[in-house]
């Protein structure tokens, strides 16, 4: 067995085992693998999965979906990346394969829903069938998208209040939150027709039970998608509050610099008639004439300022 396996048990009794060629045979079993180590087309091989699968479960970023197969079905799903110093929704991809009662999960990053699933497994309190994994791993990614939109309603509702009670909002933070809505939504919408595909269309693998369990974990990613458009929605309209409000202030701004403009308008006027130099201007010679030209400044530019308070413009 390689560094590739991340674990190899048995679902009866979880115990662990080294030796894939024979653990096929063990069923039902449970294999993950790190498609990122060597030896993993081996492994994937040993445990008879046919090499077009291989392909298919070690291939590069791809958006969840449901292929259905003679002999199983490829499942490719997203899980919240919770991983230290990483973007949640940056979701992390994982492959299932279930054949009959082996059921083989391929990863690219540790993701915290199979670690869950695994600790079930192994106290002896989890799924005993290659079904009841799936399920299981289908609950618990579920789980972790919901607690993630809990988290972003919280932040939307946040900068609602801040928009009403006239708290400063940051254009960053609402952009932020718009990146990841989007995000969230391009795997989460998929993953919800793959769900629903899946509990309609395969008798052969999910009896009734199952495949009810299975259309219930579609309609919790349906409901997802619907918050996130909700929250989108919410937060385009803080968006649009936002910018309505720096708009205001700008406009206050400009009003504020056009009456400041037009207060003294009379005395640029009046400062650049007599600075120019030519004669014959009125007041040059007289002792008095700076006063009466400051004067004349003062006088009209209160006049001015008068009659903005009369027009309420002021």
């Amino acid at each position: 067995m390689s560094e590739s396996v991340v674990f190899a048990r048995t679902l009866s009794e979880g115990a662990k085992h080294t030796n894939l060629k024979s653990l096929r045979l063990l069923e039902p079993a449970w294999v993950h693998l790190d498609a990122l180590q060597n030896g993993v087309e081996a492994d994937l091989l040993d445990l008879g999965v046919a090499a077009p699968v291989v392909e298919r479960l070690l291939a590069g970023e791809t958006r969840p979906r449901l292929i259905q197969m003679d002999d199983g079905l490829l499942l490719i799903l997203r899980g919240i990346n919770l991983n230290l110093d990483q973007d949640p929704v940056d979701m992390i991809s994982l492959r299932i394969w279930v054949q009959g009662k082996l059921i083989i999960t391929v990863r690219r990053q540790p993701l915290a829903s199979i670690q869950e699933v695994r600790q079930q497994v192994e106290s002896g309190v989890g799924p005993k069938t290659a079904q009841g994994v799936l399920i299981h791993i289908l609950a618990a990614l579920a789980d972790r998208v919901s607690r993630y939109l809990d988290g972003l309603t919280e932040r939307v509702d946040a900068l609602e209040d801040s928009l009403e009670t006239s708290v400063d909002l940051n254009a960053v933070e609402i952009s932020d939150l718009r990146r990841q809505i989007a995000s969230l939504r391009r795997f989460i919408a998929p993953q919800r027709d793959a769900l629903f595909e899946l509990s309609r269309g395969n008798a052969r693998l999910l009896d009734g039970v199952e495949a009810g369990q299975v259309r219930d974990q579609a309609d919790h990613f349906a409901r997802y998608v619907e918050d996130l458009d909700l929250i989108r929605e919410r937060a385009s309209f803080v968006q649009e509050g936002l910018n309505h409000r720096l708009q205001e202030a700008q406009n206050k701004r400009g009003y504020a610099l056009s009456l400041i403009a037009g207060l003294f308008l009379p005395a640029t006027f009046i400062t650049g008639v007599f600075g120019m130099n030519v004669g014959g201007l009125p007041g040059v010679d007289s002792p008095a004439g700076f006063y009466w030209v400051i004067g004349s400044m003062f006088g009209l530019s209160l006049s001015i300022l008068f009659w903005f308070q009369m027009r309420r413009w002021w």
